[in-house]
């Protein structure tokens, strides 16, 4: 049967094989943005573009790392903890990293692909920003109540 715990590892799983994924990728990532050179056109050129990618892989890894924390945080049932809005700050700060890397990305070289993903990413930043928000206020009331008698 379904349930939280199963629910957890499954995220967990998935994680993991992003991150196996993106190790992965960064061994081939230079072929990769040569094939997307080939099919559209370099205004930027080969190496600029890889180092942009890279630095959008990095960002999206440590992304992974921190989202990774957060999840074994939550299967050990600490979940309105000050690590939990740590975690949750960094993966929004991720975000808008990514976010503007995409952002400068598409407007460099008119791929409106690559600056939709920007804007999807920036997006994502803001919701888990408010999230963070509301775990950091949930931290707050329960130390208040765990304080009170």
């Amino acid at each position: 049967m379904w349930n939280k715990e199963l629910s957890v590892l499954l995220s967990k799983g998935l994680i993991v094989l992003g991150l196996i994924m993106a190790v992965c990728l960064s061994f081939t990532l230079p072929q990769c943005v040569g094939w997307l050179e080939d099919y559209y056109y370099r205004p930027l050129g080969h190496i600029p573009t890889c180092i942009i990618a890279y630095l959008v892989m990095g960002g999206l890894v440590v992304l992974l790392i921190f989202l990774f924390r957060l999840l074994n945080n939550i299967s050990r049932r600490q979940v309105f903890e000050k690590s939990n809005t740590t975690c949750l700050r960094l993966i929004s700060w991720c975000c808008f990293f990514v976010s503007a890397l995409l952002f400068a990305w598409g407007l460099l070289t008119f791929l409106e692909v690559i600056f939709l993903a920007g804007f999807v990413t920036g997006f994502m930043g803001l919701i888990l920003r408010v999230l963070k928000n509301v775990f950091e206020e949930a931290v707050s009331i329960r130390e208040e109540n765990d304080y009170t008698i």
